[in-house]
């Protein structure tokens, strides 16, 4: 079972003991500790969920993975700090959600796995996200990144679509900081079918402003009936400020390389597609997206003007409305350059080649209302011919760059430390690997010197 596993730590990993986390604090974490109070807690939501079956959202609240997770934290002698017990619900939820991440990572509370699909080829997949979580940063103190480890600014308005919230157009909303007892509410309130929106979820999730509305009662009425548009917004705001940026895991597509971002936790108290109990659904208007024809024709028509302009010719241009290829780092690339030279099948020799992948230019569009579909086939397509010169020259210090860069990224996720330690471990694999292959040869080599030796000149 999903949970026995869990629970004995099949994953075979260890809470580490000592933790960095968002407000600063240094936090001890007891693995023995931890995994008693997780057989206690999800055996007795275990008899509860036998107990209470088909009693339905009801179940499903006592039962949300989130306030299970709590409950194992408040075990005696899991968190400590100094010597003494953390009181877990005076902790901030962001600190609270990344111990709840590090549970589930060493399988000390189970996680599911979800079902999701590719984003760029569409393969389906399975993953539980908590288990491709990297914690090095949290265990070595490298909580200092400008983007992943920027604290929530609760002073600050953020901009949503707009909807009424009372009598006038709201088009901000501001949330306030809260600790794991000043959002029960909503946590006791999430997990169901549906999501009753009353003004003490409302005040438990921390809204405490829509535009020019403060009365919590109208707070919570405006966000049950806003729009889809405007309620994904303020779930995302919801999400950056209860939940670090560092929270998210990579999963590689097994079909075409590319990189998937997953949340973690996956099971969260207010999901991205939550649904609330009288909510209107409502899209937006966007622009269409050219067809494969039309995309094709701009793609033709910029790359006239971008070879004549770098003085290139005889490089084929071919628009690929297949999978996008990937870089080393799984990005869907939005086009590609090939040198020209022999066939390996056909042995004829054949040019150079530029790429446009259409659905990497649709992802985009699709993700980003603001996406210039003309000026950035044009950057692809100088970008590309750009390789083309570099690799005519030599040298092509650009296709460093881009490695550079998907390294440092790589770095920045997974922790400066962690990654010198992997880098370590692959030296010691590359040795251990040579000398499994090449012992014979050296032995060889080793017993003809001795000979030599003892023969003498």
């Amino acid at each position: 079972m999903v949970g026995e596993a869990g629970v004995s730590g099949a994953s075979g990993r260890v809470l580490p003991e000592r933790v960095h986390v968002p407000s600063g604090r240094v936090l001890c974490l007891s693995d023995a500790a931890a995994r008693v109070a997780a057989r206690e807690v999800v055996g007795e939501a275990l008899g509860e969920a036998r107990r209470v079956e088909g009693e339905g959202a009801l179940a499903a609240r006592e039962g949300a993975p989130w306030l299970r997770d709590l409950r194992v934290l408040e075990g005696a002698g899991v968190v400590t700090e100094g010597g003494e017990a953390v009181a877990i619900g005076a902790l901030s939820l962001r600190d609270a959600h990344v111990l709840r991440a590090l549970l589930a990572w060493a399988s000390v509370v189970p996680e599911e796995e979800g079902e999701f699909s590719c984003e760029n080829c569409g393969e389906v997949f399975r993953a539980a996200p908590s288990a491709l979580l990297e914690v090095g940063p949290f265990t070595d103190g490298e909580l200092h990144d400008p983007d992943l480890d920027r604290s929530f600014d609760a002073g600050a308005w953020h901009a949503v679509p707009a909807f009424r919230a009372g009598g006038t157009l709201c088009r901000r909303v501001r949330l306030a900081e809260r600790t794991v007892d000043e959002a029960m509410p909503l946590l006791l309130a999430a997990g169901g079918r549906s999501l009753r929106m009353t003004p003490a979820v409302a005040a438990a999730m921390g809204v405490v402003a829509l535009g020019s509305e403060r009365r919590a009662s109208v707070i919570a009425e405006a966000l049950s009936e806003a729009p889809e548009a405007a309620w994904s917004a303020v779930v995302d705001v919801y999400h950056e400020a209860r939940y670090p940026a560092r929270l998210w895991a990579v999963h590689r597509c097994a079909g075409c390389g590319a990189r998937n971002d997953l949340d973690v936790p996956l099971e969260r108290e207010l999901s991205r597609g939550e649904v609330r109990a009288g909510g209107r659904r409502r899209g937006g208007e966007r622009a269409a997206f050219p067809d494969l024809d039309a995309f094709e024709r701009e793609v033709r028509e910029a790359a006239e003007r971008v070879y004549r302009v770098r003085g290139v010719r005889n490089i084929d241009l071919f628009v690929d409305a297949g999978v996008p290829l990937c870089d080393d780092g799984g990005e869907p690339l939005l086009g590609c350059y090939t040198p020209g030279g022999m066939d390996p099948v056909l042995m004829i020799e054949r040019p150079p080649e530029v790429r446009i992948f259409y659905r990497s230019f649709e992802a985009e569009h699709r993700a980003d209302p603001g996406f210039d579909v003309l000026a950035e086939i044009k950057e692809t397509l100088d970008h590309e011919v750009t390789h083309h010169l570099h690799y005519l020259s030599g040298d092509d210090p650009l296709d460093d760059e881009e490695r550079g860069e998907i390294e440092k990224e790589r770095v920045r996720r997974v922790g400066v430390a962690e990654s010198a330690r992997r880098a370590r471990q692959g030296l010691r694999a590359e040795v251990v690997g040579f000398l499994r292959v090449a012992w014979p040869l050296l032995l060889v080599a080793a017993l003809g010197a001795w000979m030599g030796w003892c023969q003498g000149p």
